[in-house]
């Protein structure tokens, strides 16, 4: 114990620690082009032309999967209880 308190208290981090969990957890049932594209877009910052020519896939194909991953994805956190 200490005598002194934090200059900025901290709060409980439990909930964004589980919702980072939840949704690292419902990547993992998506297939590995969709969680290719979703990593390199969202988790990378990586713009759609970024993600083409890094996946060697036309730009076309990054947006149709972009689309069908979230879908996916969503689906996937919805089934573990997740609210939008």
């Amino acid at each position: 114990m200490t005598d002194q308190l934090p200059d900025v208290p901290t709060g409980d981090q439990t909930d964004a620690l589980l919702d980072a969990w939840l949704v690292s957890d419902a990547r993992h049932d998506l297939s590995p082009n969709h969680r290719a594209v979703i990593v390199c877009a969202y988790f990378r910052g990586q713009s759609v032309a970024e993600t083409a020519r890094d996946l060697v896939i036309p730009e076309g194909t990054v947006k149709s999967r972009l689309h069908y991953g979230l879908r996916a994805r969503r689906l996937a956190l919805h089934e573990r209880g997740a609210t939008e």
